[in-house]
Formats: C-alpha cells, structure tokens, sequence
C-alpha cells in the first residue's frame, strides 16, 4: 500500500514537471510571436537581450535567434548557481525555442510588417511578451537574457533588481538609437518596455495570494520540523498552527507557486497525508 502511494506521487511529480514544461513551451512560443511578427519589424528595442540582439542584427546581418543564443547560452553558464539546475534546465529550454522560433517565423513571413502602427505594435507587443514571460516564470523558468544578466549584476553591483533592470534596458536603448539613428524609436521602444513591464507585474501579484492548507496527518509534528529544516524552500509560509489531537494542522502561505514545494515536502514525511487547499485573504482567515 506504501509503495502504491509513493508511485503516486511519483507520477503526480512527473506530471506537473511535464505540464510545466508544456507552459515553458507555450510562453516561449507566444514571446517568439510578438517579437517576430510586432517588434523586430518595426525596429522596436524594448531592452534586454533579445533588443541587444535586433540591435547587433542591424550591424552585422546575423538572425535576431543566433544573436540571442550565442549571448544567452554563456550568461545561462555564468548564472547556472543563481539560477540552480531545475530552473537552469528549464530556462535552456525556453531560450532554444525562443531563439528557434523567432528565426523560423521570420524566415517563413520575411520580415513582412502585418500592423503599420508602430504604437499598436508596441503596445500590444509588449503585453504579450509580458504575458509569455509570466507564463514561463509561474511554470518554473525564465526566459534567460535579461534576467539572468540583471540577477548576476545585483551580486556586483549595490542596487535594487527593479533598478539595474531599468539600467540595462536604458542602455540598449540608447544604443539601439545611435545604431538605427531614429528617436522615434527610442519612445516606441520605452512604450513596448512599460507595457512588458506592467502586464509582467499585473500577472505576478495575481499569482501570489495568501493560501490556507489543511494537512490531516499522523505525523504532523515530523512534517512541522521539516518545513522548518527546510525553510529555504518553504520561505512563503507566513504561519503553522499545529492541532495534535485531532492530527490536524494548518498552514498560511502568501506565495501559490511554491504550494507544490510544500505538498512534496509533506508526502515525503508522510504519504497517506490528505491535504487541502482553501482561498485565504489575509492572515486572520485561520
């Protein structure tokens, strides 16, 4: 009974691990879209790696794709302890399908501009990369470039992450404007990073919301010391209240995406645990 309950799991493992992927896949996808068919055509450098890289394209011809792959592959080196291997995987993945993607579809519409206006470009581009990269971070991964770059200069450099990020947009903007020699661009590129910016931000704060979990186990008190040793991963649980005789216990968690952390960690102290997730608004809802 033992062993058919942690094959269980098992496959309740390996199924999210696939259905995490499939997000990554769909993000990347949906990012490879806006930039090919509403950004790159237009000229528009909203910042980070793949702007760099529409930027190089300008001066050397080389696809915006192999651009951001040979940029992106060794910063996802130098990054691989920031980042750790899961998330490391996951984001190679991404990266090779966002590089992929935007040369395959470039090549099959030739570069061919479907909206003539630049604002609406900019403006839906932007909410749609936004939208991509949420989907791809909530699924466990980046889209590297960007991040990456931002997360090893902040263990450089002593500023906030929301601050360098708008340093390093800053620049790639700037050189985006010497290189096309068009400032035009310049305002479009900052309205397609503010929309980037805003829907990456709008998708964030809605997948964080406080969540009750109920746990009826015989060993409450072994998962309570284990959520404990393992706090690092189990940052987001903001309470424990632990009832003994009735082998209840209630947890208060501020951060979704880290809910099947804790449900792992929970059936490998016990897998007979039967747990159950409630909506909570704020803290004194337990």
């Amino acid at each position: 009974m033992k062993n058919a309950s942690v094959l269980k799991i098992k496959k309740e493992v390996v199924q999210k691990e696939l259905k995490s992927y499939a997000f990554v896949l769909l993000g990347s996808l949906a990012l490879s879209l806006a930039y090919a068919l509403l950004i790159i055509p237009h000229d528009i450098v909203p910042g980070g790696i793949l702007g760099l890289s529409i930027v190089i394209k300008k001066l050397t011809g080389i696809s915006v794709g192999l651009i951001a792959m040979l940029i992106n592959i060794p910063l996802l080196v130098w990054g691989s302890k920031v980042l750790g291997a899961k998330t490391g995987i996951k984001t190679l993945f991404s990266m090779v399908l966002v590089s992929f993607y935007i040369d395959l579809i470039t090549t099959l519409t030739g570069g061919k501009i479907f909206i003539d206006d630049i604002l609406i470009s900019s403006v839906f581009g932007g909410i749609i990369i936004g939208a991509a990269v949420a989907i791809v971070m909530n699924a466990g991964a980046t889209t590297g470039g960007n991040d990456i770059l931002v997360r090893i200069l902040s263990t450089k450099i002593k500023l906030p992450f929301s601050q360098l990020i708008l340093v390093v947009d800053g620049i790639v903007i700037v050189l985006g404007t010497i290189v096309f020699a068009n400032f035009t661009m310049a305002a479009y590129s900052i309205v397609a990073i503010i929309s980037i910016s805003k829907t990456i931000e709008y998708y964030i704060k809605k997948s964080i919301r406080n969540k009750t979990i109920l746990v009826f186990s015989s060993k409450n008190l072994l998962i309570q010391e284990e959520i404990v040793l393992n706090k690092k991963s189990t940052d987001a649980i903001l309470k424990i209240i632990h009832h003994d005789s009735n082998g209840k216990m209630i947890l208060v968690t501020r951060n979704t995406r880290k809910l099947d952390v804790v449900k792992n960690i929970i059936h490998k102290v016990d897998p007979q645990a039967q747990i159950t997730v409630l909506e909570s608004n704020s803290l004194t809802t337990v």
